[in-house]
Parts: C-alpha cells; sequence; structure tokens
C-alpha cells in the first residue's frame, strides 16, 4: 500500500471517445463500469520539481489510466468498484448525482457504488472527505454525461437532452452553419476533436508535503493556508499544455468547439481566449446542479470560481479583429495561434515567478473551411 507511481507529465486521462446518445430503451438497458483505485504519486512539475499527490487510477476495467475522463449516457446504470490503496480512509463522490456517493472506504478496502446516469452535462467525481483537502491534493475528474436526444427541434445536435435545453441554447446551436457568421458545420457530437475539456487546478508543494509526512491537517485551515505555485489544465502547465493536443482546440473556421471547463482547486480563475469571443452555455456550482444557461452571454472572460464547472463554445468563426475584405489573410501564415491565459495573473507563473509556465495553453485555425 505504499507502491507510488512517478508522472513526468500529464495527469488527466482521456475519455474513450464521445459517447453518442441513445433512446430510451437502450440507455436503460446498458450497465456502464469503471474500476477506480486511490493510490499516491510524485508527479513532476513544469519546472522539474517533484511533487507528491493523491490520485484516483483507472477508468474502464483494467485499465491504469492517471484520473481517467469518464463518459457514460444519461439512464444508463453507472457502477463504480473503488479500491483505495493508500494507508487512510477516503471516499467517492460525484456531487449533484443521486446515488453516487461512497461511504467510507478504509485503507486496503474495496466499495461498490451504483447509481443512474443523471441528465446531460459536465460533472466533477472527487473525493470529498475532509473537503478541501484530499481534492486539492489530487483526487479529482472530469464525468461527461450525454443526451439520450440532444438534438434541437429543429435538428441541430447539442450537449444538453431536449428536456433541460432552453431557447437561449436552441438558438445558438440552430444558427451554427446557418446565419453568415458562423458559416461552416453545425456543432458535430460525432467528431471528439470537436470537444475538450479543461480541468484548472492548482498545486501547495508545502501543504503535499504535510500530507506525505502524515502531519496532522486541519481541513478548516486548508483554505487560508493554501499557497499555491503550480497551476494546471489537466494536469499539465506552460510549454507542456501548449503542445496537448487533448487541451488545445483545433479546427478549420466553421468548426464549433465544445470546451468542458472545470475548477477543482481552490484559486478562483478568469480564462480570456483571444481571438474568438466563446458562448457560456451552462453554468454549475458546488451544488452539481446542471444550470443549461436562459441568457447565452458572449464571454471575453469568464469566472471559474471553485467547483464552478461551465461550457463554454467556441464558435471557430472568423476573427473579428480581421476585417472581412481582408479574410483569407496573406501576409499572415496558417494556423493562425491565439492564446488563452488566466486574468488571475499569479496562475502564469510557475515556481513562484517563472512566465508563462502555468495555466495557459492556446487553440489554432488552421484555415477557411474546407471546400470539400
Amino acid at each position: 500500500m505504499d507502491r507510488r507511481e512517478f508522472l513526468s507529465y500529464g495527469v488527466l486521462g482521456g475519455g474513450a471517445g464521445m459517447l453518442l446518445g441513445a433512446s430510451d430503451a437502450q440507455a436503460q438497458a446498458v450497465t456502464r463500469n469503471f474500476e477506480l483505485s486511490i493510490e499516491p504519486a510524485d508527479v513532476e512539475m513544469i519546472d522539474g520539481t517533484v511533487v507528491y499527490m493523491l490520485l484516483f487510477f483507472g477508468g474502464a476495467p483494467g485499465s491504469r489510466t492517471p484520473r481517467p475522463l469518464l463518459r457514460a449516457v444519461e439512464g444508463e446504470t453507472v457502477v463504480f468498484q473503488i479500491t483505495n490503496n493508500t494507508t487512510e480512509p477516503h471516499r467517492f463522490q460525484i456531487p449533484g448525482v443521486a446515488g453516487a456517493t461512497s461511504s467510507t472506504i478504509a485503507a486496503g478496502r474495496r466499495v461498490t457504488v451504483r447509481f443512474t446516469a443523471p441528465v446531460a452535462g459536465t460533472y466533477m467525481y472527487l473525493d470529498p472527505m475532509n473537503a478541501p483537502l484530499y481534492r486539492v491534493l489530487g483526487l479529482h475528474g472530469g464525468f461527461i454525461v450525454s443526451p439520450r436526444v440532444g438534438t434541437t427541434p429543429a435538428g441541430s445536435p447539442t450537449p444538453y437532452s431536449r428536456v433541460s435545453q432552453t431557447p437561449a441554447v436552441q438558438a445558438v446551436f440552430d444558427a451554427l452553419g446557418t446565419f453568415e457568421r458562423f458559416a461552416g458545420d453545425k456543432w458535430n457530437p460525432l467528431d471528439p476533436t470537436r470537444e475538450k475539456v479543461w480541468i484548472f487546478s492548482q498545486v501547495d508543494p508545502e501543504l503535499n508535503r504535510r500530507v506525505e509526512q502524515k502531519l496532522a491537517i486541519d481541513p478548516a485551515s486548508v483554505v487560508s493556508s493554501f499557497r499555491p505555485r503550480y497551476f494546471t489544465i489537466n494536469g499539465v502547465s506552460g510549454f507542456d499544455a501548449e503542445d496537448d493536443n487533448s487541451i488545445k482546440p483545433v479546427g478549420y473556421i466553421g468548426q464549433p468547439t465544445l470546451i468542458r471547463t472545470m475548477n477543482a482547486g481552490l484559486a478562483t480563475h478568469a480564462p480570456h481566449i483571444h481571438g474568438n469571443h466563446v458562448f457560456e452555455l451552462s453554468t454549475q456550482r458546488s451544488t452539481g446542479t446542471v444550470v443549461v444557461n436562459s441568457n447565452i452571454y458572449e464571454r471575453d472572460v469568464w469566472v471559474s470560481a471553485p467547483l464552478d464547472r461551465k461550457d463554454m463554445l467556441l464558435p471557430f468563426e472568423v476573427p473579428p479583429d480581421i476585417p472581412r475584405e481582408m479574410w483569407p489573410p496573406v501576409q499572415e501564415p496558417f494556423p493562425l495561434r491565439y492564446v488563452m491565459h488566466c486574468h488571475t495573473e499569479m496562475s502564469q507563473t510557475a515556481g513562484g515567478g517563472n512566465y508563462p509556465q502555468g495555466m495557459v495553453c492556446h487553440w489554432e485555425i488552421l484555415g477557411p473551411r474546407p471546400t470539400v
């Protein structure tokens, strides 16, 4: 139970492709099985510092993916087998999902959690014990639920169930590929490149060191004493995040991309995307409930508070700072690269000052919409 895995980079595992919607009968007939273990790990930060963490490993039965991204379709039966391979008790929970909570898992023990996949949306699994301690040590991950029927009445695909769609969300997805501004394609749930998941988190090495040394920590003191030195997207930051295809949206004009964002840490972030505005489709706070927005704002910057989960749509429209008569550009070669950074400026650094080695990445426009 003292074994420890060394991870040189990246602590978010990709999901097994995008799950398609299913009929009511199909969803109710399917049982989706996942296996997770809770284990210590030594994780190398962007500056070479190695930090002790606690992580979920697993995914599909037999998998050993660190902090896997898990997916289901609403209405399916979901079964988690969770093993605690540490020396202290832990728990498992998906906030806002009925039945998705374990009892206390003693060291060396295994529990089963069974529930029905909820309404389509973006969820986070985590360890709620001694909150927020174990969550910020790394015990968190993404749980994505796809809709059974996700199209609008006009037939446009969306990431939300027909019963939870708002008229505003329907109008946005119906506009894609229809209006001149959004000329191109509809959002395509069958194309895994048209969805990205960004889980923001922060690392305080001193807190992690104290846990590793099994020093007593009052969970109530964690927030006030938290001093993050590393800021990550999906467990990586800086150049590593820039080069991570699971993070980086890439496509042609008219290929809208859904970005599911979650904040598993304690810092409030203000992500800012250059080149396009994004549309805030849904807002979920710590209660876990999925709230599809009834008023869709174009965001230059959006707020990501601790435990926030927000779905943002990157339209891949012609950048508004390029005059239409100058499109496509002649002097600027493709791909056009635009940065995403956080306006909470401390999050752009690592180790107390290395810039830009924090919570930063970019997205790429490969060119005009392909003609074939």
